[in-house]
């Protein structure tokens, strides 16, 4: 009987300690709120290990100098990321900036389309794009023409939302807006073009295309095709009421 009471009167103490005893979390959460704790402390640091994916047993101050190694690494990759993206930016604006200044140095709607077909096809290597201007009137000009209403219909909410999108739409879209190309193209950014005078007016859709399905992608971000679009959308206000 008193060994019973001794072995459960053990339990209670192993229960009682086991809740005394501090968690690993805690343990954790106390060392990030006292990042100093073991200033001071050497011999608690020559007693710590450890494990290296090997198998052996590392001190921690080599375990930190590994990881700050790892991280000076990181940050170099993502510089060197960085430098690269503001080259492929510094590119992109100086391609940008001379077909401004063509756009703007253009006579007639007949120039104007070619410096944008030749602008897009040799500067900024897109394999497929579609200029459509919007005309209840027959026009005599080497770009394509519809009607606002057959437009809309076709690219539905493209048009009404008035905004700029990258990535893949449907089929018809497809159709619609590139014709016998539509098959090749796999991905797509397009700028509905519009332009408020005395009153808001849309004047046509520009749809860049590309044979990658990736190429063009929502999140990739509507900075470039929207501001194409806008300069797009003065000119060509002033060039058709002119």
């Amino acid at each position: 009987m008193t060994e019973q009471i001794v072995e459960v009167d053990r339990e209670q103490q192993e229960t009682l300690d086991e809740r005394k005893a501090l968690k690993p979390r805690q343990v954790a959460d106390y060392l990030k709120e006292h990042p100093d704790f073991f200033v001071g402390r050497d011999d608690l640091l020559l007693d710590l290990t450890l494990p290296h994916q090997r198998g052996d047993a590392i001190s921690l101050v080599e375990r930190q100098v590994a990881l700050l190694r790892e991280r000076a690494l990181d940050y170099r990759h993502q510089l060197a990321r960085l430098a690269e993206n503001a080259k492929e930016n510094e590119k992109l604006f100086e391609r940008m900036r001379l077909l401004v200044l063509a756009l703007l140095e253009s006579k007639g709607l007949e120039q104007l389309v070619e410096v944008i077909g030749d602008s897009l096809n040799h500067e900024f290597g897109i394999e497929f794009h579609s200029l459509i201007l919007f005309s209840e009137k027959p026009m005599s000009l080497p770009v394509r023409i519809e009607h606002t209403d057959v437009v809309v219909e076709a690219l539905g909410s493209i048009m009404t939302s008035g905004k700029a999108i990258c990535g893949q739409v449907t089929q018809a879209e497809l159709d619609f807006l590139f014709q016998e190309q539509a098959e090749n193209v796999g991905s797509v950014a397009i700028a509905p073009l519009s332009y408020a005078l005395s009153e808001p007016q849309q004047l046509g859709v520009l749809a860049l295309g590309s044979k990658d399905k990736n190429h063009f992608k929502a999140s990739m971000g509507t900075l470039f095709i929207s501001y194409l679009g806008d300069i797009l959308s003065r000119i060509l206000a002033r060039q058709l009421h002119s």
